[in-house]
């Protein structure tokens, strides 16, 4: 399987010691600190995987599986781990990295055909250290119910706990004679028997020819060696709109829901909560697909409680309350506002890098700060701007672009990469970042760390580029920022030619998540691309002025 075996890297320690305490055990003390070895999982091959993804950062194991694996007996083909480690099962206590092959149980040995719930499955990989990987694991089974055009409201109602699927169809459809299109219940490789009235057991049953659904009908579902007794119901309903869900933003705000589709023309309306029946108005642009519908209410305010309704010909939907977000700012965005201790300069009202940060502090150790505030005719297009320069001759880096950034600063003279650490909590979703920059490149002489040098090889020898950029992030719960996050949203620019009079730009975030809202925010500007690598060309100058955030709707 590729993986072997015994942690060679321990022997020589553990005979050296063995021999030590032989001749003399309690008169030397052993404080020898063991290296520190991250124990990542490089790769791994699993049989009917649709879907695989290593996570080293957050040591976790994303898996789709086919419906056709037996969640049961999930054949691990091979992994990869890091060198001389081992690897070891967390539900079964066994060390993988000893066997020919290896099968995963997702279930768990439970009594149900299902990966639990309320309990992970694991492993750990041994260095000098133990590292736990978690295992996130699924397997999606495409169940269908659906019955003859114009009749079903919405999408049925499945649940795989009590085998059980209902689908509803308005007061007026007679149960006695009722077509269903499909029905799948069970896995792509599963059979479906019918149980007849009688109690007679009717293999590859034709569904379309049961018409009768006045009481619930009864199917054994087969695959492998499970068999599951599914209750599949009919019922009527005097509700044509169903599963409203809304996705309310600061400005505007996305609507869903499913109904009987086929009664009328589908739309919503919208008001302000607690405004009369004549306050409704309808939004435009509505989306039909299947049972379902869509839309997107514009021109909404932020922070404001509203009501929905779907509707369907002339019947309504319950409303629903839903309340738009607030249009979140960031403070000083504009940059006029800056402090100075010292020699360095914070573009906070207080002198510490309290929301925005800098490399200030680290530069004043060798020579003035790079990131000033600028004011006047030609510096600033209002108020007060930022200057960011590139800096030459820097010990131990060469280098120190000048840069502006929401986050904290550090000065880490042993690893100075880290020194600057990214992202301030904030909860808005806005659509647009705009502002001011003007800019003066110079040609990049310094190719930076071994990290640059190795991505950014044809760096040196061109013009250095600035860049603006805003990202939004979900840093799942954590206060300090994952070294991988997600990133909810992104736009930015690169720019290597040179601006000598303010040149405006707009940029508008390409949200990669619609329905989740970021926990981070982080704005960034800086004098070269590269600088956080510590390549760029000095002499390069950004200016940044009155950066402002858009909540409004954008296509």
């Amino acid at each position: 399987m590729g993986r072997k075996r015994h942690n060679q890297r321990f022997w020589p320690m553990l005979l050296l010691l063995a021999g030590v305490g032989s001749g003399l055990s309690g008169c030397i003390k052993n404080d020898i600190p063991f290296e520190t070895v991250p124990g990542n999982i490089t790769a791994m091959e699993i049989r009917g995987a649709e879907e695989l993804t290593l996570d080293n950062t957050t040591r976790t194991i994303e898996l789709t599986l086919a419906d056709t694996v037996d969640l049961r007996r999930v054949y691990l083909r091979d992994f990869r781990i890091t060198p001389d480690a081992r690897m070891v099962d967390n539900v079964t206590g066994q060390e993988m990295d000893t066997l020919d092959s290896y099968y995963l149980d997702l279930t768990q040995g439970g009594a149900k055909y299902e990966i639990p719930a309320d309990k992970t499955y694991g492993f750990t990989v041994i260095t000098y250290q133990d590292y736990v990987w978690t295992l996130q694991a699924r397997q999606n089974i495409a169940r269908s119910f659906v019955l003859d055009d114009g009749l079903q409201i919405g999408e049925a109602k499945f649940s795989a706990v009590d085998y059980s699927v209902t689908a509803y169809v308005p007061e007026n459809v007679s149960l006695n004679d009722v077509e269903v299109k499909e029905l799948r219940l069970g896995p792509s490789n599963s059979t479906m028997a019918w149980l007849a009235p009688d109690g007679t057991e009717v293999e590859n049953v034709d569904v379309r020819t049961i018409r009768d659904w006045n009481l619930p009908q009864r199917f054994i579902v087969r695959f492998f060696d499970i068999e599951q007794t599914w209750t599949v119901t009919i019922e009527q309903s005097m509700q044509y709109v169903t599963e409203m869900t809304v996705n309310p933003w600061a400005k505007f705000a996305y609507f869903s829901a499913q109904g009987l589709t086929s009664a009328g023309e589908c739309g919503f309306q919208v008001r302000p909560a607690g405004a009369g029946d004549d306050a409704w108005s309808a939004v435009s642009g509505v989306e039909v697909d299947g049972t379902s519908f869509s839309g997107k209410a514009t021109g909404l305010q932020p922070a404001t409680n509203y009501e929905v309704r779907g509707v369907i010909g002339d019947n309504y939907g319950d409303p629903v309350a839903f309340t738009t977000e607030a249009a979140v700012e960031v403070p000083n965005l504009n940059f006029n506002t800056w402090t100075q201790k010292g020699k360095s300069w914070f573009p906070n009202a207080d002198a510490a890098n309290s929301y925005w940060a800098t490399g200030n502090d680290g530069v004043v150790i060798y020579a003035s700060p790079n990131s000033v505030p600028v004011e006047g005719a030609g510096n600033a297009v209002e108020g007060r701007a930022a200057r960011l320069e590139t800096l030459g001759g820097v010990p131990l880096v060469q280098i120190a672009a000048g840069n502006l950034f929401t986050g904290n600063y550090t000065t880490n003279l042993g690893n100075p990469a880290s020194s600057a650490v990214m992202g301030r909590p904030y909860t808005g979703r806005p659509t647009r970042m705009t502002g001011w920059y003007k800019y003066t490149p110079k040609v990049v002489t310094v190719g930076g760390n071994k990290y640059s040098q190795k991505e950014h090889p044809d760096a040196v020898g061109s013009m250095d580029y600035c860049t603006i950029y805003i990202r939004l992030e979900d840093w799942g719960g954590a206060t300090e920022r994952p070294a991988n996050p997600k990133v909810i949203a992104y736009a930015g620019l690169e720019d290597n030619t040179v601006v000598e009079d303010y040149k405006q730009f707009d940029l508008t975030l390409e949200y990669y998540d619609r329905e989740t809202r970021p926990t981070h925010i982080v704005i960034v500007a800086s004098s070269s691309r590269y600088g956080d690598d510590f390549c760029g060309g000095p002499g390069s100058v950004l200016y940044v002025d009155q950066f402002a955030l858009s909540f409004d709707e954008v296509d």
